[in-house]
């Protein structure tokens, strides 16, 4: 029996704050029914909820802010392909040194579904790449961080002159959702975590958040529980404290997390470049940016609100802004493409639990989501013995609110901005085909391990052709293009490093796992 006190104070509290409809089914619920759902109704705060959807609907509505939107200025923007060659060399020896000292741990936004790519399975192990390695997101990422603790060692080995030093570990935090987090770990433990020491892999579900109907009244997903949703990558912040990963990163020394998003298939993992660079600036948040290849791409921009670093999504930024063009240049004004890739400070991200604990604040602010919710109605049932029937909405019906992982950016104290090569660094898989799709991210790919060759002096040939970066550009445009399933393992080169010996050879167009691969 459950304690009447107890039920009696969560019925109240919903009630009060006008959201008792909830309780519609209670006298018809089992006792393990009740009591799954008090526990539920009893992690969270009605009030506190209400709020959240009110400051969020009311920024929605809120368009004036373009008023006090200004472009990130120039000077702010360092640029990789600018910067000399003494300051890049600079930045990757910061990088390296902290990575050598163990103080820089990396972070997956993997909590997404492959909906859009038509996969029922996480995108991360999505199998549909189309990569001659047949590999998936998770691998790539898992050896790109084996080869980096790999060359960090051998750095460390050459600075200390000791024949084997101790093994340099990069931490690698994987962000799930409730959809994800079995299958990803089942995922990864089957394929002994691509050759990672599991005990450095840890696992954290992001939060979820009551979804709304169009009337601000919590819904039901069942008589006996709410509907929810993924509260957005933003959501990360609250689940790093509330799951006692910072406290675990404390304990290892870490003091730089690189997050990023699992579906960039060009993702320089704890780039030593990046991170070098964050800590040369002192940054509390270091975030990476693209030129936009056009004012309508689906691509977030950084600029200032009112002076303050701000994110706006491209579907909130004002077509007129967006299209601005600087007349020196020809370049957009509003430039800075967010590519969802920065390093934060540990001490920052210790900073931001204590914030999104005051409910004064009116600094991160939910995003509000017109979705499809299934629902369960509670206007055409009886309460008593009523069959459940979950109804199934073929049009927007409710709200689901997000936080995201750019919210934070006006809490930092000191912000810097590194422009990158697309090429190098950002190719999504977002679509099932077209723009961003597994068809533009191989291609990418192969392109840029086609161009480290022929950095290094030596050449792709597909039987007796050569296959060069530039050929391959003057198609760029043709998604059509038929692949040469060339491919560069990890395992090969990281960045572009340890390829000597591809000068002056005839490169087969091939997935290349290990120099025995090559015939030289």
């Amino acid at each position: 029996m459950l304690d009447k006190a107890r039920v009696d104070r969560v019925h109240r509290q919903f009630e009060e704050a006008g959201q008792g409809h909830i309780l519609y089914f209670w006298d018809s619920l089992s006792l393990a029914e009740q009591e799954s759902f008090l526990e539920q109704l009893e992690s969270i705060d009605p009030n506190v909820l209400n709020s959240i959807l009110d400051h969020a609907m009311a920024a929605s509505r809120n368009k004036s802010y373009f008023n006090n939107l200004t472009p990130l200025e120039s000077e702010s923007v360092r640029s990789v392909s600018k910067a000399t060659r003494e300051e890049l060399q600079t930045w990757e020896r910061l990088g390296l040194e902290a990575i050598e000292h163990q103080h820089v741990a990396v972070l997956l936004m993997a909590g997404g579904q492959g909906t859009r790519l038509g996969s029922k399975l996480p995108k991360g192990c999505f199998q549909g790449l189309g990569l001659p390695s047949r590999k998936t997101l998770f691998q790539i990422q898992a050896e790109r961080i084996l080869k980096l603790q790999q060359l960090a060692t051998e750095l460390l080995a050459k600075d200390t002159g000791r024949p084997q030093p101790k093994t340099i570990v990069v931490p690698w935090i994987i962000m799930t959702s409730q959809a994800t987090r079995r299958v990803t770990e089942s995922f990864l433990k089957d394929n002994a975590y691509f050759g990672l020491d599991p005990q450095h892999v840890i696992f954290f579900d992001q939060g979820v958040i009551p979804c709304f109907d169009s009337h601000g009244k919590l819904l039901l997903h069942s008589k006996h529980m709410l509907a929810t949703a993924p509260n957005g990558n933003g959501g990360l912040y609250w689940a790093l404290h509330k799951e006692g990963i910072l406290d675990e990163l404390e304990r290892r020394g870490v003091q730089y997390v690189h997050s990023f998003s699992v579906d960039n298939i060009l993702t320089k993992i704890a780039d030593p470049v990046g991170i070098g660079y964050a800590i040369q600036t002192q940054a509390d948040v270091m975030a990476k940016v693209v030129p936009k290849r056009m004012p309508e791409e689906p691509l977030g921009v950084i600029c200032r609100l009112a002076g303050k670093i701000k994110v706006v999504e491209y579907s909130e930024l004002d077509p007129s802004l967006a299209a601005l063009q600087d007349p020196q240049t020809g370049e957009l004004v509003y430039n800075a493409g967010y590519i969802c890739n920065q390093v934060c400070s540990l001490k920052f991200l210790r900073r931001l639990p204590k914030i999104l604990e005051d409910r004064e604040q009116n600094i991160l602010t939910h995003h509000v989501a017109w979705k499809k919710i299934p629902f369960v109605d509670t206007n055409n049932h009886h309460p008593q013995g009523a069959p459940e029937h979950l109804t199934v909405p073929d049009r927007p019906n409710g709200v689901k609110l997000e936080m995201f992982v750019f919210d934070v950016f006006p809490l930092a104290e000191r912000f810097s901005c590194l422009q990158v090569p697309r090429s190098e660094e950002f190719s999504p898989v977002k679509n099932a085909r077209g723009l961003d799709s597994p068809e533009t991210a191989r291609r990418d790919l192969e392109k840029l391990h086609v161009r480290w060759i022929e950095q290094a002096g030596g050449r792709v040939v597909r039987g007796n052709v050569v296959q060069s970066e530039e050929r391959m550009n003057r198609t760029e445009d043709n998604l059509e293009e038929e692949p040469l399933g060339f491919e560069l393992s990890p395992a090969i080169s990281l960045a572009g490093e340890g390829l000597e010996w591809a000068r002056d050879k005839k490169i087969p167009a091939t997935s290349i796992e290990t120099l025995d691969d090559v015939v030289l």
